[in-house]
């Protein structure tokens, strides 16, 4: 059982000028690391063809990098609820920009790779930990609308990454992307002024046997569907990879239900809307990243397009999923959560379903409703990260936001090698039968990718009125600042926090 130590500091009910400066602080860590992982992807043949080696061994400069960064984001947030998160915030932009200045000088493959590695170890402290330094700073009133920023930040990462990528390789060199992601150490010193020094904290220690058993639960769901993709199911690195992940689960939930401090808080394990919650992440990146992996590679081969024109194609849905979530942020409170997940997953499902029909067809249509697809993503994201961090204790909101990056950052692989492993089948009788395009494999893809938003809009109703909970029982705490954790007060599974009476009955 955790407790709270006395380094408590009431959030913000607001934005002033010092909680500005933190969001800020925060996005400009986040956009870097984002545009860096977008504009990477369009230059990988063009770093296979200067260093001179296949392009099944360059792919590793991004297996690599993915590898590390979903096994790091659990451990920032695990770390940051114990020792608190300005520090680690600050070490991973450090690692991050260095990683990439030595990225940019990289004189061969092996260089490269290593210096990839650290850039992941730095760049996965920015999701969680940044989104709960920020969230932390406004208060939970103001969470979806800083919710919402962070989220158009990333969609504008996301789409003028090709973009600047494929003019940065061009002109200077695929090193010169490197060079503008160190730019992102502008943050640091900022950082170390801005950021809140008192910081709520839990007192235990960490589980390193909990944190190494995620961790290879990770990397086996990361490793098998990657190569069954490229090899089937039954290839020997495909069904390793399962086992890994089956055998780390089954030892990791032994090891949380002996642990005195377990890695992941017991509370989350108590609280059914949190693992619906992040569910739901999984599923939405599921959905998501097959369609931001897959569509450029289906406008290479099908339609024989540009780098800058496929940044061109992509650019309204990341755009319009810039817009939905910051506006989803406005509406949170007034529509609630459930409504703004049903209707962003009904837009996203128009996009997808109208990909299948048109893969490899008409080159503005297929833009168009990727617009869709971005559209309703900002409906679904925004909501759903806002009530998670309504629905948990402040003191553990590092971990909860760190396990909703890691499952969505986990989601996203595993959609991408879903999409990949359907567009590379020798069907010729697409699913879809709508379809007027070319592609019959990423039809098929784009269509089976509709079911994990069916899943999304089955499940919203588990965000009920749980962020209205979360934010009441929240701002009454920050009122009074007499409830601490070690107190008589019995946990709510329903909102995360003090059952209402048990906080009546102290006082409260």
């Amino acid at each position: 059982m955790t407790t709270t130590t006395s380094t408590e500091s009431p959030a913000l009910a607001g934005g002033n000028k010092s909680s500005v400066a933190i969001l800020i602080v925060v996005s400009w860590a986040i956009f870097f690391g984002v545009l860096n992982a977008s504009a990477i992807g369009v230059v990988l043949p063009t770093i296979a063809g200067d260093l001179g080696i296949e392009i099944g061994q360059v792919s590793w400069i991004m297996t690599g990098f993915l590898l590390v960064y979903g096994v790091a984001i659990p451990f920032y947030g695990r770390l940051a609820d114990l020792y608190g998160a300005r520090r680690l915030f600050i070490l991973g932009l450090g690692l991050f920009a260095l990683g990439s200045l030595l990225s940019a000088v990289a004189p061969n493959f092996e260089t490269l790779l290593a210096s990839r590695i650290l850039q992941a170890a730095g760049g996965a402290a920015a999701p969680g930990l940044g989104m709960a330094i920020a969230s932390r700073a406004f208060g939970p009133e103001s969470r979806g609308m800083v919710i919402g920023i962070i989220g158009a930040v990333i969609g504008v990462g996301s789409a003028i990454g090709p973009l600047l990528g494929g003019l940065l390789a061009s002109t200077w060199g695929w090193e010169s992307i490197f060079v503008v992601s160190a730019i992102s150490a502008i943050a640091i010193p900022a950082g170390l002024k801005v950021l809140p020094r008192n910081e709520e904290r839990v007192e235990g220690r960490l589980d390193i046997l909990g944190g190494l058993l995620l961790a290879l639960i990770v990397v086996g769901v990361l490793i098998a569907p990657s190569q069954a993709s490229q090899n089937g199911w039954a290839s020997g690195p495909a069904i390793g990879g399962v086992v890994l992940a089956v055998v780390s689960l089954g030892l990791f939930v032994i090891q949380q239900r002996r642990a005195t401090s377990p890695f992941i808080p017991a509370e989350f394990r108590r609280n059914a809307r949190f693992i619906a919650l992040v569910a739901m992440s999984f599923l939405l990146m599921a959905a998501n990243a097959g369609l931001l992996i897959g569509l450029p590679i289906l406008l290479a081969i099908f339609n024989g397009t540009s780098v800058l024109t496929i940044g061109l194609v992509m650019l309204p849905g990341a755009a319009l999923s810039a817009v939905s979530g910051v506006t989803a942020g406005r509406l949170i409170d007034r529509f609630g959560a459930p409504t703004l997940i049903k209707f962003g997953g009904v837009v996203m499902l128009i996009g997808i379903v109208g990909l299948s029909a048109e893969a490899g067809g008409n080159l503005w249509l297929m833009s168009a409703y990727a617009g869709f697809v971005g559209a309703g993503l900002g409906f679904v994201n925004t909501p759903l990260a806002t009530t998670v961090t309504r629905i948990v204790p402040t003191k553990l909101l590092s971990s909860a936001l760190g396990v909703n990056s890691m499952l969505f950052f986990v989601g996203g692989s595993v959609g991408a090698a879903v999409l990949l492993g359907f567009s590379t089948a020798a069907g010729t009788t697409a699913l879809n039968p709508l379809f007027t395009g070319k592609a019959v494999g990423f039809s098929d893809g784009f269509l089976i990718l509709a079911i994990p938003v069916l899943l999304i809009i089955l499940l919203s109703s588990r965000a009920s009125e749980a962020g209205t909970a979360g934010l009441k029982e929240e701002s009454a705490r920050q009122i009074s600042h007499k409830w601490t954790a070690d107190c008589s007060v019995p946990w709510s599974p329903e909102i995360g926090e003090p059952a209402a009476s048990a906080v009546a009955s102290n006082g409260n």
